[in-house]
């Protein structure tokens, strides 16, 4: 299942993180990006699966913004198979409610190197 986040999601949320050298979103950004509204939890995706979290996708929009500009990170849990699979599903699945909730553009993506997007250890 993949969906968007809610309050409750915050431990699961912030239990991602990426050995990799590349840039990712980590719990003090996190948190600092939703204080700011950058960071939303209508942005925020997870997937699931028997109620565990794999995956987790951040999107990051102005704050004045209806809708996010660009993924800033995107981490699947390494011991999936096919963390590619996974992450490919997330994104469109978040992009397709993005694009039902009106928003003008696709976000691009940010500064995720292409590592990272499928490289990440839950703690």
């Amino acid at each position: 299942m993949f969906r968007s986040t809610t309050g409750s999601d915050l431990g699961a949320v912030l239990s991602f993180s990426s050995p990799g050298p590349g840039p990712w979103v980590d719990a003090l950004q996190f948190l600092a990006g939703q204080d700011s509204g950058n960071y939303r939890d209508e942005w925020t995706w997870l997937a699931f699966l028997d109620g565990r979290p794999l995956a987790r996708g951040i999107w990051w929009g102005p704050a004045h913004s209806a809708h996010p500009t660009r993924l800033d990170c995107l981490l699947v849990d390494p011991s999936v198979p096919h963390p590619e699979v996974w992450s490919g599903a997330l994104e469109r699945s978040a992009t397709r409610a993005f694009i039902e909730a009106g928003a003008p553009m696709l976000p691009e993506e940010g500064h995720v190197p292409r590592p990272a997007l499928i490289s990440a250890r839950r703690l």
